[in-house]
């Protein structure tokens, strides 16, 4: 393990911010950049700022730490920088160096980090109500080879991921547990917003609890939850799950794919057409592309690309805290992908991740139009059982 997480994380980066060339090629697509044009909100602009904390030169106040939060994290910028500069670490870390200060964080992150503290989950909701969407007979605890991570976004507001996922992968005919009211929370959010030592410790947790179930294989939909698991645990707190624990860490799209493969579970078809919209933290951040297509079009259905789609796919506006912190901007960028998707002509949306179900969700309402948006799991149980309707949840 890593000695305690340093004061000042942004301190590592000065070398790195250094190779930016101000090209600006990273404002081209940047999500909330062109929401408020100013240079201090673009991935360039942030850039400077933290070569001026880092030198010194610039002292830490509320107007950087506005800036700093000013972003989705999605990543666009660290894939377009043509001098390979670390944007989205460094402005993760640069957040964990605020928070350590103590300076003006977003109270809504605050009142996030606070509840996931108190009752292991971001909404704060009790810890029993993590268990609502488990059927009936479904293995609870114990040791299983293979955990079925469900994530706090499915388990307490999309509940319709959480469920046909584990339906699948019983039809599947695979042995599995899931943790129920013990989950807890995975520590994406924590590392997002800056809170760093509290994610370490929740790593930590979690890194004992996989070894005492005897787990082998961790499968999760939330694409947070993944990144967080396969790479932000060995980057920033030396937990290898695969390396130290024989840990295998699989999105759910990935896992869907292999049984596919494997012929353990198939699709009729639904013959309809859609569009995928590539979730940040599995498609830049962790480089899963193809899975979810895949899964798609073994289901039945026709995939139509947008031009903007893997590398290149706009942001939900949903991650980094952005949508707690700037609500009303969020669902903006929402409204502006989904109609992006919805000029293919398409039957309805597919992604693979909860949180962008959510906003894309609430930005094809803004537009007024009843383009569906899926789940990967929803979608590929509705093929499964030749059409049968997903399990919407109820809750906001």
């Amino acid at each position: 393990m890593r000695p305690d997480i340093p004061e000042t994380p942004l301190e590592g980066f000065l070398e790195d911010l250094e190779k930016c060339v101000r090209c600006g090629f990273c404002k081209e697509l940047c999500p909330v950049g062109d929401l408020y044009p100013w240079e201090a909100n673009s991935p360039r602009g942030k850039v400077q700022l933290l070569k001026g904390l880092a030198r010194g030169s610039l002292r830490a106040s509320d107007y950087i730490v506005d800036r700093m939060y000013f972003c989705t994290t999605c990543g666009y910028c660290l894939r377009r920088c043509p001098s390979g500069v670390r944007t989205n670490e460094a402005f993760e870390a640069a957040r964990a160096t605020l928070v350590g200060l103590g300076l003006g964080i977003p109270e809504e992150h605050l009142r996030i980090v606070d509840s996931i503290l108190r009752f292991g989950n971001p909404f704060g909701e009790p810890e029993g109500a993590r268990e609502r969407w488990i059927p009936p007979g479904l293995k609870v605890g114990g040791r299983s080879e293979v955990l079925y991570w469900a994530g706090c976004m499915a388990s307490y507001r999309l509940e319709e991921t959480a469920i046909s996922t584990a339906r699948i992968l019983d039809a599947a005919g695979l042995e599995f547990t899931t943790l129920g009211r013990a989950e807890g929370d995975c520590g994406s959010i924590l590392i997002r917003t800056g809170h760093w030592t509290e994610a370490k410790r929740l790593a930590e947790e979690n890194a004992r609890r996989f070894e005492e179930l005897g787990a082998k294989t961790l499968v999760t939909s939330c694409p947070g939850c993944f990144r967080t698991f396969a790479n932000d645990y060995p980057r920033l707190f030396g937990i290898d799950l695969k390396g130290d624990l024989g840990l295998e860490v699989l999105h759910s799209s990935q896992l869907f794919e292999r049984l596919m493969g494997e012929g353990r579970i198939g699709a009729s078809g639904l013959g309809v057409k859609v569009a995928y919209h590539d979730p940040c933290h599995l498609g830049r951040h962790m480089g899963v592309y193809d899975p979810p297509r895949n899964v798609i079009r073994g289901s039945g259905a026709e995939l139509l690309e947008h031009s903007k789609s893997r590398w290149l796919a706009s942001c939900c506006g949903a991650g980094g805290g952005f949508r707690s912190a700037h609500g009303e901007l969020s669902l903006r960028q929402a409204a502006r992908r989904a109609e992006q998707l919805s000029g293919l002509g398409i039957d309805a949306i597919v992604t693979a991740c909860p949180f962008c179900v959510v906003n894309l969700r609430k930005g094809m309402e803004g537009l007024g139009k009843g383009i569906p948006v899926y789940d990967l799991p929803v979608f590929l149980e509705m093929a499964m059982a030749k059409g049968k309707g997903p399990f919407r949840s109820t809750r906001p």
